[in-house]
């Protein structure tokens, strides 16, 4: 990708270039004229030093239009990815699309596909296994908080339960102050030193400016503490059109400009090249409902217009997609899904984050999760196009076989079928209906049901008890960082192990 280049390849679009350039000029006009807020002082220090104007009483920064073109050109297009074993995992932004769980939600679904309650470490414990045997999730994630957590520890104790279950990198984040720098130490703990966690990125950060237009006091501060752990950061605005945002989809697409653009600053003026992703997850305030749909046909307007918007900055781009608004799996539940994911793919986002997730990505459902892993795989399959050359196009073979005769015997089609069709189907139902009613008639759910319940007891790539020992280490020392007692860490270390 290259910088301020309107990306005029086959994909979804809602922009003509001419209109990029005007939303990236407005930015640039709002940016100078209307401020932000910052509400950490050394966030407005190091953007003061860069050359930007600060209002100490408003804690309003006002950013000059040729600082934020140089940070969008420093600001690099791809960075790697490591596992929990710090091997090589993958680059991020290479032009493949990474799927994870919707994160940060606060209920579970059950498995009746009715009851929601609040999520527990065993629902976490449970996921993450789940999540780390799917072939088309990549990363796993912060899917539900955990009522065991205390609200003091913030998101440490969710990242010592993924940690623990599955070996893919981790998208994570932090609701308090401190959130980083603890971060680092469970981080330490497991890849085994500074030096791994810093140049072996396991884990990407989630980080939020609170809309319209704040930066606040744990926002910033994660801001400037991840720079300086050297801990990947990917940048969410999730505005409400109509609400915290212009009720104009155009006006959302340009709050949401300038909201990134202002946090990729601060960013590259701490430290140039830093690995920053241009994410969202837009919402709109339906006026009859009251409700905050995330995935409405309108919120993915937005969203595929600022992928325009980050494709033009020549920057990693994120969204939350492949989930639903319903609040049990059924056809709205499926369908947005689909037109979502679908959607995110032809946009070409590099991160998706939602499968599983459901109402505004409050609830989770573990079993969604298997289903929406099936969809995915067909995306993925999709994205990988057609195989064409002289053997897949098979000219010899249509003479050889002729009319009225049969492929189904030919070597060809033994060699070639499994590259030429998606296999890795769990819950979708491709069987004639005589075998399925044989198999007792089961519902997705079923299926995805009993996929969940074979991972109960599974104990799924387990840590070295050299690791373990570490971890809880650095969990009880994190602990005590937040004011917890040691009792407190070994009960919530039992109720891990228990649950």
């Amino acid at each position: 990708m290259s910088k301020f280049v309107y990306d005029d390849s086959p994909r979804i679009k809602v922009l003509t270039e001419e209109q990029v350039k005007k939303v990236h000029e407005e930015a640039l006009r709002v940016l100078e004229n209307m401020g932000i807020i910052f509400d950490y002082p050394e966030a407005r220090e190091a953007l003061k030093n860069a050359g930007c104007k600060v209002d100490e009483e408003t804690k309003k920064v006002y950013f000059p239009p040729e600082l934020v073109n140089k940070c969008i050109e420093t600001a690099p297009e791809t960075f790697d990815v490591y596992d929990r074993n710090g091997d090589y995992y993958c680059t991020f932004g290479d032009g493949k699309v990474r799927f994870n769980p919707g994160s940060s939600s606060s209920n579970v679904l059950e498995p009746d596909n009715h009851t929601a309650r609040l999520s527990a470490v065993r629902d976490l414990k449970l996921l993450t296994k789940v999540a780390q045997s799917l072939p088309h999730i990549d990363f796993v994630s912060s899917s539900v908080v955990c009522e065991e957590a205390p609200g003091e520890l913030g998101s440490q104790y969710l990242y010592y339960t993924e940690m623990q279950n599955s070996i893919k990198p981790i998208i994570g984040g932090s609701t308090d102050v401190e959130g980083v720098p603890r971060t680092f130490k469970l981080l330490k703990a497991v890849l085994g030193s500074e030096e791994a966690v810093r140049t072996k990125p396991y884990t990407i950060f989630d980080i939020c400016i609170t809309s319209p237009f704040k930066w606040s006091g744990i926002g910033a501060r994660n801001v400037v503490d991840c720079v300086k752990y050297d801990i990947p950061i990917e940048m969410i605005s999730a505005q409400i059109a109509g609400a915290t945002g212009p009720v104009t989809l155009a006006g959302a697409l340009l709050e949401h400009t300038v909201e990134m653009l202002s946090g990729l600053v601060l960013i590259q003026v701490l430290k140039p090249g830093f690995p920053t992703v241009y994410g969202g997850a837009p919402c709109i305030f339906n006026m009859k409902t009251m409700y905050t749909p995330m995935e409405a046909m309108e919120c993915s307007m937005i969203t595929v217009a600022y992928a325009q918007m980050g494709k033009y900055y020549g920057l990693p781009i994120h969204t939350y997609a492949a989930m639903s608004d319903a609040k049990v799996v059924d056809y709205q539940a499926g369908s947005e899904t689909a037109r979502s994911g679908l959607m995110a793919l032809s946009a070409g986002f590099d991160n998706v984050s939602g499968a599983g997730g459901l109402n505004v990505i409050a609830e989770m459902s573990i079993e969604k999760l298997v289903i929406d892993n099936d969809f995915i795989g067909t995306l993925k399959f999709l994205e990988n196009g057609m195989r064409f050359d002289d053997n897949t196009l098979a000219g010899d073979l249509l003479i050889e076989v002729g009319p009225a005769g049969s492929f189904m015997g030919k070597k060809h089609t033994l060699k070639n079928y499994k590259k030429e069709q998606n296999y890795s189907n769990i819950t979708f139902n491709y069987e004639e209906r005589a075998i399925w009613e044989k198999e007792g008639s089961p519902s997705i759910m079923d299926r995805a049901r009993d996929y969940v319940d074979s991972f109960r007891d599974k104990v799924v790539c387990p840590m070295t008890e050299e690791q373990r020992a570490r971890l809880d280490e650095a969990f009880i020392e994190v602990c005590a960082d937040a004011g917890l007692s040691e009792e407190v860490a070994r009960d919530l270390i039992r109720k891990y192990d228990e649950a």
